[in-house]
């Protein structure tokens, strides 16, 4: 066009000006029309929630696993992109970790009140003192309920007799799931490289039947989990990443879940991060840090 753009901030309109040509579509004949993407949309679209009454807290107060402020392992929070395949995690770490992710009435648990319906299956691939293999942190007694009925018949759900007495973690099978964990995370190293991978099991079914909409908040608490171990492996020196792509029925196979009761529904990893030199990497909102030269903010 002959015509400038104003200049000014946030002012949309064009300074007069004579205009020549015409925009045209980016696609006029989109091959891939998605409507389902819609009517998903609208049908999980979720309604005003009262909060669901929060019990009593079943499990001992948590220790704090760090003494960095929240404020710091928040903004230096980074998604691995790469693991040390040699690292060992300490135990107490990892039941650390997993201690967080229990139901509680304190933060974050107290900006999301409702029933816990996910439930971590964890390949443990170094962790010390703990063997290798598979194995389960159902959150809620109904849910260990859930999870014994719907998995393969075959696992131990052996207790983990090392843990602290109040976590719920089961050993499920023992031995070598590294190669497992890679090719259910679409062959990705990350899941195999790292100390453990989780994948985050959902009461499916149940639930859906009282709204599709729970099908979101089903994805709010996956989230939040993600969350928990980004910030609480930042706190013990180690990183974590999502894995969004995965295999979903490869893994119902490999669990022994063969109906809609339970479904995956987001992975994640920790271990020890390697710097990849060919990432550029910046520090946490550099753009809004006190300029030292003038003593005004950039």
């Amino acid at each position: 066009p002959a015509g400038t753009m104003s200049s000014a901030v946030g002012s949309p309109a064009a300074l007069p000006g004579q205009w020549r040509g015409q925009a045209n579509r980016l696609d006029p004949n989109p091959l891939y029309q998605w409507p389902v993407i819609a009517e998903t949309t609208i049908a999980s679209r979720m309604p005003v929630l009262a909060p669901d009454p929060l019990p009593p807290d079943p499990w001992p107060a948590r220790k704090k696993s760090g003494q960095t402020a929240a404020s710091i392992l928040i903004r230096r929070r980074r998604s691995a992109q790469r693991f040390d395949p040699k690292t060992v995690m300490a135990a107490d770490d990892f039941f650390t970790l997993l201690d967080a992710l229990l139901p509680r009435s304190a933060l974050p648990w107290d900006v999301w009140p409702f029933t816990p319906r996910i439930h971590p299956i964890l390949f443990v691939h170094r962790v010390s003192g703990l063997s290798s293999g598979l194995y389960a942190l159902p959150r809620t007694t109904k849910g260990e309920t859930v999870l014994r009925t719907a998995l393969n018949p075959d696992f131990s759900w052996e207790a983990v007799a090392t843990a602290p007495t109040h976590l719920p973690l089961r050993r499920l099978y023992s031995g070598d799931v590294r190669s497992i964990a890679r090719t259910l995370s679409c062959h990705q190293a990350i899941a195999a490289d790292s100390c453990f991978s989780v994948a985050f099991l959902a009461e499916y079914a149940d639930p859906l039947q009282s709204g599709a909409w729970h099908y979101r908040l089903l994805y709010q608490e996956a989230g939040l989990l993600g969350q928990i171990l980004y910030l609480e492996a930042e706190s013990l020196g180690l990183n974590g990443t999502g894995i969004g792509c995965f295999f979903d029925d490869a893994v119902h196979d490999i669990l022994g879940i063969h109906d809609d009761s339970l479904q995956s529904l987001y992975h994640f990893t920790v271990g020890h991060a390697l710097t990849d030199t060919r990432i550029s990497t910046l520090p946490p909102y550099a753009h809004r840090e006190l300029n030292t030269h003038t003593g005004e903010n950039s």
